[in-house]
């Protein structure tokens, strides 16, 4: 199989509908014009910001930080002259 070195390659997104795979954008390609593909599923977002947000609540409970410095009243924080 031979393999085009001067080629550009690119990467796209898309969907899996009804077991095609429907990319986000156009590809500007002869019709018929063979391709390599691989498939690499995305992970949603809101599942990478959960998995973080759990790590660093995690982090903050088992390594609380101290600042070491004094700590003031209520009076002493609002206190106007």
């Amino acid at each position: 199989m031979r393999h085009d070195v001067d080629a550009p390659r690119t990467s796209f997104d898309g969907t899996v509908v009804s077991g095609a795979i429907q990319l986000d954008q156009l590809v500007e390609l002869a019709d018929h014009s063979r391709v390599r593909v691989t498939v690499v599923p995305v992970e949603q977002p809101n599942d990478q910001w959960t998995q973080a947000l759990a790590a660093l609540e995690l982090l903050k409970a088992e390594r609380p930080i101290g600042s070491g410095g004094l700590k003031f009243s209520r009076e002493e924080l609002h206190e106007r002259d």
